[in-house]
């Protein structure tokens, strides 16, 4: 066993120094910059009535778009068609009329209704494309407002995403207080494992190489990580001191 009793005492400078660099660190840009973030969501949410029209949650295509695009597109068929329908019926009926064909005649008033027919079935014709023309205009209309919308929306929160990215690595003012808290917690921890472990070394020397790894393990797994090995090092490390 040891040669003789030793005082058992642990470094405790690293907490003493992370607590006096935690209690200095300025915190006021992130908490300044979080309380204004709060206090603009909180004058949106007061009126959102008024205010969520910024953020776009749906959007409708334009009828007016549709319903343009669709008389533009029968009116340019009509234009072309018109003339060449009444062309064609004064030609049809000269025709007929130069073959013997009476006009009123049953003959002469088939080959004029297959005409209108031919005509009729050119301007059904019409109509249709120019629907199609509407609602191509309608669905287009549709993506672009999409589109705008996302614009706004994404820029919105890229620029929220900006400010959130500036405060990476840096800690609010409650996150402070939080990892003083951690850190007082656990120098106190410490303070209490080295003054059992002084205590047990005295009332039983041959013990102490069990308290002192005891206590190196239980600080070591309270920190965790490198910051918790090298801590449980120190524990180890003054119990072999305290059996030289």
């Amino acid at each position: 066993m040891g040669k003789s009793q030793k005082a058992v005492t642990m470094d405790t400078s690293a907490w003493r120094n992370y607590l006096n660099y935690l209690k200095n660190y300025d915190t006021s840009n992130v908490d300044n910059t979080l309380n204004n973030l709060t206090t603009w969501a909180n004058d949106y949410s007061e009126n959102l009535g008024e205010r969520m029209g910024d953020y776009n949650f749906q959007i409708n295509a334009s009828d007016e778009a549709r319903q343009q695009a669709q008389d533009a597109v029968y009116n340019a068929y009509m234009e072309r068609l018109t003339p060449k329908f009444e062309q064609q019926r004064s030609d049809l009926s000269t025709s007929l009329q130069n073959k013997g064909l009476a006009v009123g005649s049953e003959a002469y008033q088939r080959a004029m209704n297959d005409l209108q027919d031919n005509q009729n079935e050119a301007t059904n014709q019409a109509a249709y494309q120019s629907v199609l023309a509407g609602q191509q205009a309608y669905s287009q209309d549709l993506a672009n407002q999409i589109n705008a919308a996302n614009f706004e929306n994404n820029a919105q929160q890229a620029y929220i995403n900006q400010l959130l990215s500036a405060l990476q690595g840096s800690v609010s003012g409650y996150e402070n207080q939080q990892n003083i808290y951690g850190v007082g917690t656990s120098l106190a921890q410490v303070n209490y494992n080295n003054a059992l472990a002084q205590a047990a070394a005295k009332a039983k020397g041959g013990t102490w190489s069990k308290i002192g790894n005891l206590a190196g393990t239980a600080v070591g797994a309270y920190f965790g990580g490198p910051m918790g090995a090298q801590i449980g090092g120190q524990v180890g490390s003054a119990a072999g001191s305290y059996l030289d």
